[in-house]
């Protein structure tokens, strides 16, 4: 049975006896939503994300090799029958390795799609980081499997950085995993660099036009 918390009539908040600064939210004993008072209220400079997130404070070291490649070392579980929206910023760079390759981009994991549509912007630097603008790009999928998203790559000092945007429609639910693959092993390793993520956010249920506000 749900049970109903009621604000007080004397100054509008809802109050617990609990000093924890702990709020949990749960379905069948499981937790679907906490929140800690200190990062709610911003003292800790934190706030209450509406997406899951992840972000690089360590570099992902890759593989001289041309099997798909983790971007960010881990992968996202998405709900069954759930569209979603997503964002991406990243950067791979390598300092050795002169054989001849190309980067393709795609996700792998358990989830099966419904569909998915997304852009990719491309810019690429014949140095390592920090680098200054190279020549940018731009295209559009609608595959979940690996697009190929640079020229040749014969250089050993290399760095490709790339904006993702778009919209995924989940099946059946699963682990959902942005990956890189090298059309030949180039000699040298790329690194994912600090400071890239990943954002993804739930919209609505998959199946039909997703009409948030007062669109008619």
């Amino acid at each position: 049975m749900a049970t109903t918390i009621n604000a007080s009539t004397s100054n509008g908040l809802i109050q617990t006896a609990d000093t924890s600064g702990i709020l949990q939210l749960q379905s069948a004993g499981t937790t679907i939503l906490q929140a800690n008072a200190a990062s709610a209220t911003g003292l800790l400079g934190g706030i209450i994300q509406p997406y899951q997130y992840y972000e690089l404070n360590t570099a992902v070291v890759g593989s001289n090799a041309t099997g798909a490649q983790s971007i960010l070392g881990v992968g996202v579980t998405l709900a069954a029958s759930k569209i979603y929206e997503f964002e991406a910023v990243f950067a791979l760079s390598k300092t050795a390795g002169v054989t001849s390759h190309t980067i393709s981009l795609g996700f792998g994991g358990t989830a099966t799609l419904n569909n998915i549509l997304y852009v990719i912007f491309e810019t690429g630097a014949g140095s390592a980081l920090p680098t200054a603008i190279g020549t940018a790009q731009g295209a559009a999928t609608n595959s979940v499997s690996a697009i190929n998203v640079s020229g040749s790559i014969a250089t050993a000092a290399r760095t490709e950085s790339f904006f993702l945007k778009g919209t995924v429609s989940v099946n059946a639910g699963g682990t959902f995993i942005p990956q890189y693959t090298l059309s030949a092993a180039p000699g040298g390793a790329y690194t994912t660099q600090i400071g890239s993520y990943f954002k993804i956010s739930q919209l609505a249920a998959s199946g039909a036009n997703v009409n948030i506000g007062t669109w008619s």
